[in-house]
């Protein structure tokens, strides 16, 4: 029988990309300061201070370039191999390249007579010593990155598992609601009712397909509008939507079912409880480069008071979305909602703020 493991993330996460302007700039950075903390700790004053400076500065990020010029270009070479092999033989990449470094320094400090340069020592104990102080730093270093990956990999799973149970809450909140409509017409409009169905079928049939927590802007107003074909059929005349969409922001991704609970609240909390008709209204637009989505229903008559507004229902839904907004955005995105009055009657905002990635960028 074939053993079935999970499926690891690539193993280049383990060290940082060093094709990134970046990742050079904060190495470089680093490195700079290292080699003034070395030239602060030795004995050298005045001018023979600042000649150390420059030397450690020209020895250490040329063995910081030229490393990083060869992770960089390893990494093509290492993309489907396991994480310890990629520690090992970064490991043995760098300390093979410090040693030759070291030698090269070495010859051309001697070559040209910078003999106060270097310490008192012969050409093999230089070349040793550079090379096991290079082994001890890439090691700690090394081992730094892969306790890093590690904390990560556990973090990001640790968020898809939250991030799947919000999800899995929030689908079975709307199913019972649905079937509670269904329930309403089965006997007084039984073709009603199986059209109702079958729209609740391939509903949940495109929900369930998302395979990623990101979708795009017009699969979830497909969602929304075959959810207001059910409600519309319960409600009749009584329910009108209208909606102010960009045709330009269709393939905006943002996470699945996250305007649809919003539409399903100012239908069951809004619409449904007026005594007329009542239109829910849903704007979306682009705005410094975030998406902007407001869902306002009418307030009924018994929810006008300002302590009332919004506290009708368990807020299931809205702290669901709130949770989820927050696994996968952080603090970039905002979910807001109150009273807005209008001359033609006070009505509830509910109001959407996504940027246009992710917080890690890296999920889709």
């Amino acid at each position: 029988m074939k053993r079935i493991t999970p499926e690891s993330v690539a193993s280049l996460d383990l060290i940082p990309d060093f094709c990134r302007a970046s990742a050079l700039l904060t190495q470089a950075f680093v490195l700079q300061l290292v080699a003034i903390v070395l030239t602060l700790a030795g004995d050298a004053r005045g001018d023979d201070a600042i000649a150390r400076l420059m030397m450690l500065t020209i020895y250490l990020q040329w063995i910081g370039l030229i490393s990083s010029g060869l992770l960089c270009w390893a990494r093509r070479w290492l993309r489907v191999a396991r994480p310890g092999v990629v520690f090992f033989v970064c490991w043995g990449m760098l300390v093979l390249l410090v040693l030759f470094l070291s030698d090269l320094g070495y010859l051309v400090v001697t070559e040209r007579r910078w003999v106060e340069s270097l310490p008192a020592e012969s050409r093999l104990e230089f070349i040793a010593r550079h090379g096991t102080i290079a082994a001890i730093v890439v090691l700690g270093v090394l081992r730094y990155f892969w306790a890093r990956h590690q904390w990560q990999q556990n973090v990001h799973a640790e968020g898809e598992a939250r991030y799947q149970a919000l999800n899995a809450r929030i689908k079975p909140h709307f199913l019972f609601n649905s079937l509670n409509s269904v329930a309403e017409l089965i006997h007084a409009r039984p073709n009603d009712a199986e059209r109702m169905v079958e729209d609740l079928s391939d509903l949940f049939r495109a929900s369930l397909e998302k395979r990623g927590q990101l979708g795009v802007l017009h699969e979830e107003l497909d969602l929304c509008r075959a959810y207001l074909r059910i409600e519309q059929l319960r409600l009749s005349e009584k329910l009108h939507v209208t909606w102010d969409v960009p045709e330009s922001l269709r393939d905006w991704p943002l996470p699945m079912l996250v305007i649809q609970p919003l539409i399903e609240n100012a239908v069951h909390h809004g619409v449904s409880r007026l005594r007329g008709e009542g239109t829910i209204r849903v704007v979306i637009r682009e705005v410094n480069d975030r998406l902007m989505i407001d869902v306002e229903n009418p307030i009924p008559d018994a929810d006008v008071s300002e302590t009332q507004v919004g506290r009708t229902g368990n807020h299931i839904a809205v702290d669901n979305i709130a949770q989820r907004l927050n696994l996968i955005y952080g603090d970039t995105a905002r979910l807001e909602m109150g009273k807005d009055p209008r001359l033609d009657g006070p009505v509830f905002c509910v109001r959407l703020v996504l940027p246009a990635t992710p917080k890690n960028n890296e999920l889709s």
